[in-house]
């Protein structure tokens, strides 16, 4: 195994780019459309009201941890249309970062150590801490200095939309080699196939409720449009339009600018500011495009979405698929017991 630490950073830094996004409204006769996370040695699911993550323990038994789900912010903003999504995405930030912290437990107590509550706490705050800082600074602040840099050292780059473009590829770039990159560990490229086994329930789950037998759920796909890995991608693509605009808004007011784009130390605290809005939007684009994922016009966006998680799923073994199984059991037995009838 890789030292705990680094394996939780990556992990932190995956959970940051890729919170599982809420789920949509349930059309009725359909199944309730479930959300769920792959952590260390388990999976996370989640329904309205509760949520459980099953764990692979040492000695093959699969444990399951249940807890009741309440938003930390008021019931209109994650109502409110263009805001609900950061305050929904940052209530499943912390989610992931519960259920991380479960199977850290669980990995600890395998390998024969006692967790150290106040210790452990503490070292995975600070674990997240710069994960998450981790996270903005290579997929923000990173991109946008590499365009400078370029601009200055390599090849003139002229016009608000030509560097915001850039940018975008630049983010893109940056996204998909430090995945792959941290998917070549042995324990992330687990994570990842926890993550196909997830997608592989949920989507059997969706296809038939009834069934449970492995060779039927075994045989669906390991991607799923509703993945957090598609909200990144589709982020990707907002973030180009949302800057461009605020950046020749901020030209038009007179701020001081260098080769028609606002200079540094403006334009990456706004990188940074402008993040509950692009989470607002592309949470909306996201839960639209999966209610109209059926028409010619979106299936596009949907696999452009999809094709990014190649790289942060695995096809799963029986025994993880077993995992995932688990978990979405203990949240449907949940979720259908407090059900109004």
């Amino acid at each position: 195994m890789q030292p705990l630490s680094s394996l939780n950073l990556h992990a932190v830094g995956y959970i940051a780019l890729c919170p599982p996004p809420e789920e949509a409204a349930v059309s009725p006769g359909k199944p309730y459309p479930y959300g769920g996370q792959a952590v260390i040695e388990g999976v996370m699911m989640k329904g309205r009201k509760h949520a459980a993550v099953a764990l692979r323990r040492k000695s093959g038994e699969i444990q399951v941890v249940e807890r009741e789900l309440k938003s930390r912010f008021p019931y209109w903003l994650t109502r409110a249309y263009f805001l609900r999504g950061f305050f929904l995405l940052w209530d499943m930030l912390g989610l992931g970062l519960w259920a991380l912290n479960r199977s850290q437990d669980a990995y600890l107590e395998d390998a024969g150590e006692k967790p150290d509550t106040k210790g452990a706490n503490l070292m995975f705050i600070l674990t997240a801490i710069v994960g998450v800082v981790l996270a903005l600074a290579i997929f923000k602040l990173l991109p946008t200095s590499l365009v400078d840099a370029v601009n200055a050292y390599v090849v003139p780059v002229s016009g608000t939309g030509l560097r915001n473009t850039l940018e975008g590829i630049l983010k893109f770039g940056i996204f998909v080699g430090y995945v792959a990159a941290i998917g070549l560990m042995p324990d992330i490229r687990r994570v990842f196939m926890y993550h196909g086994a997830e997608h592989t329930v949920i989507n059997a789950y969706e296809h038939d409720p009834t069934r449970h037998d492995a060779d039927f759920i075994a045989r669906h796909s390991r991607l799923h449009p509703r993945c957090g890995t598609s909200f990144i991608a589709i982020l990707i693509v907002i973030s180009v339009i949302i800057y461009y605009l605020f950046d020749r808004w901020l030209l038009e007011l007179g701020v001081p600018a260098a080769g028609q784009w606002p200079v540094w130390w403006v334009r990456w605290p706004l990188r940074i500011l402008l993040i509950p809005l692009l989470a607002g939007f592309s949470y909306e684009v996201l839960k639209g495009a999966f209610a109209l994922r059926k028409t010619v016009v979106i299936l596009p966006l949907i696999y452009f979405g999809m094709l990014f998680q190649i790289l942060t799923t695995r096809r799963p073994t029986r025994d993880q698929i077993e995992v995932a199984q688990a978990s979405l059991d203990a949240v449907r037995s949940r979720e259908e017991s407090t059900a109004p009838t």
